[in-house]
């Protein structure tokens, strides 16, 4: 049920989580299908407004390395899910071990205990199913490997897809215009006792026997740094894990790949899976030769080449470009930050791009027809990559930041209109973030060309490459690593369980948990977490109505 004002006072729910978000929203239904009553809260309306948005206004040290807040959340029904673009990807086993080379990187729990909760987290996600690896037609050498797919959920914006069954549960309660401002731990800071939350009508105050912050990880981090002012020792005290280590990830092109068959981008491409959901290949290092070359973690896809470049000789491309070059026109067709790099140096080859329209005959009016016809589908594609005669296409790069104590979140003496600090972000890329993504770029090439896939043409000269990944670095949507999970307090925020240490019944479950970024985009992963809280939650409970029924009998 939605409501749009704050519940009954006097009520005692079993479980109140904060944050109407892909995490929060699959966990609330999760635990309703245990049979557990939740209470929601969602600081915004049932669509996207500016107004609760600008509460999270933060001040960005480095802003070349990381967007606005403004952009990288929503405050609405339905959270942040209302930006996502729909990718599920999980993560590597590497990813959770104590790699030398990448310090704090071990995690307190192994791949193993996540990977039983992927596939209720995938149904939660609508990706069409929890298969992730898919074998290649041929066994590959030189560390290469294509097996890896991501999945695109058929409805990203997942509220449009559940608000129905929101608004008919008995069981889950949703609060809009509900902020969270601050958590009253009682005398001795061991437990939550009440949550204060800001309404329409003024603050009230809500009790809950448990509590999850499902909230965005900047989000979190903050209302956790506001409750550390007044309890200075929690959380691993003041200076200590809260709010450090801050991760995003390392994302571009700066590379294209060039298929030996122009053909075999077929394998590689957007298909449509037997779930009703897309899936793509993607490209990486094996696991093995990232730990044996020290090597971040990074996946690669393929993408449409720039349209500037008539090599890829396909007719509709070169058809976008002259568009592009029309600056009335180019303006509304590409964002202004794009367009450079898409029309390329003067004197446009505008008699090649001709050349290729001309060329190309029946199949530009085939990918004029396919690209509308997909356009229409129930379940549509994230992205359009063209197939062109010269098998040419850019080659996207998605990798992981090292984890950095001095990359940190932290409160400033400005306050948003509920009286909640704002914060500021200190955040930026180190070298040897972008030199891993240079020299796993080098021995993709190797593998690709071992194995007669084709090769890779860099944009830039090889003295410019590690320059052009760093203008290129930024992030701020994924949030990582500021709450981070541990088994030692003075080195974590949340145990094994994502309960928060030194404190009963308050628990943690988004990105911001994460020890390591890994090459996956964060929301797959944090949604499988909240099925295991579920899990956790609903056999705490039941263990402990089984101790009250023993006691009375």
């Amino acid at each position: 049920m939605i409501l749009n004002q704050p519940p009954n006072q006097d009520q005692i729910w079993d479980l109140c989580i904060v944050g109407t978000g892909p995490v929060g929203i699959a966990l609330a239904m999760e635990c309703e299908r245990l049979g557990r009553e939740v209470l929601m809260l969602e600081s915004g309306g049932s669509e996207v407004n500016p107004k609760p948005t600008d509460d999270c206004h933060a001040t960005v040290v480095n802003p070349q390395h990381h967007d606005p807040m403004e952009m990288t959340v929503r405050r609405a029904l339905g959270g942040t899910s209302w930006l996502w673009g729909g990718r599920c990807v999980p993560y590597n086993d590497l990813d959770f071990i104590g790699r030398d080379f990448v310090p704090d990187s071990k995690w307190p729990i192994r791949h193993e205990d996540i990977k039983p909760w992927y596939e209720p987290a995938c149904e939660y996600m609508l990706c069409g199913g929890h298969t992730f690896q898919i074998p290649f037609d041929r066994e590959l050498k030189a560390g290469l490997t294509v097996e890896s797919i991501e999945r695109w959920a058929m409805e990203p914006h997942l509220i449009r897809f559940y608000r129905r069954r929101l608004q008919k549960s008995e069981r889950i309660k949703i609060c809009l215009n509900s902020t969270m401002i601050d958590l009253d731990l009682g005398q001795n800071g061991q437990s939550v006792e009440g949550i204060v939350v800001a309404t329409q009508k003024g603050k009230v105050r809500i009790r809950a026997r448990r509590v999850v912050l499902a909230t965005g990880g900047v989000e979190a981090t903050r209302l956790l740094l506001a409750v550390q002012r007044r309890w200075p020792d929690h959380f691993g005290g003041t200076g200590g894990p809260l709010g450090r280590y801050y991760m995003g990830h390392l994302s571009g092109r700066v590379a294209s790949l060039v298929f030996d068959d122009p053909a075999s981008i077929a394998d590689y491409d957007l298909v449509l899976d037997s779930g009703g959901a897309y899936r793509r290949r993607r490209f990486a290092l094996t696991e093995q030769t990232q730990l044996e070359n020290k090597l971040l973690n990074c996946a690669f896809w393929i993408d449409n080449p720039q349209f500037c470049d008539p090599r890829h000789r396909s007719g509709v491309l070169s058809a976008y470009f002259l568009v592009l070059t029309i600056p009335p026109i180019g303006r509304r067709a590409q964002a202004a930050s794009d367009r450079p790099l898409e029309l390329g140096p003067k004197p446009y080859p505008i008699g090649a791009h001709l050349m290729n329209i001309v060329g190309d005959g029946p199949q530009f009016a085939k990918d004029v027809y396919m690209i509308l016809r997909d356009r229409f589908k129930r379940t549509k594609k994230s992205s359009y990559t063209l197939h062109n005669r010269g098998g040419r296409f850019a080659l996207y790069y998605h990798g992981e930041q090292m984890p950095n104590p001095d990359n940190r979140i932290v409160l400033t003496d400005e306050l948003d209109r509920h009286g909640l600090p704002r914060v500021c972000i200190d955040f930026c890329f180190a070298g040897d973030d972008v030199r891993s993504i240079v020299d796993t770029h080098h021995l993709l090439d190797v593998g690709l060309q071992a194995n007669r896939i084709g090769h890779l043409e860099f944009r830039y000269p090889p003295e410019r490459l590690e320059s052009r990944v760093m203008e290129l670095a930024k992030d701020g949507h994924h949030q990582v690593g500021t709450t981070r999970m541990g088994d030692d307090p003075r080195d974590s925020v949340v145990d094994q369980n994502l309960k928060v240490h030194g404190v009963d019944n308050l628990y943690v479950v988004s990105t911001s948990v994460y020890r390591t970024d890994g090459q996956a985009n964060s929301t797959l992963l944090a949604v499988a977490l909240a099925m295991r809280l579920a899990d956790h939650l609903n056999c705490t409970v039941r263990n402990l109505d089984q101790v009250v029924l023993s006691s009375q009998g």
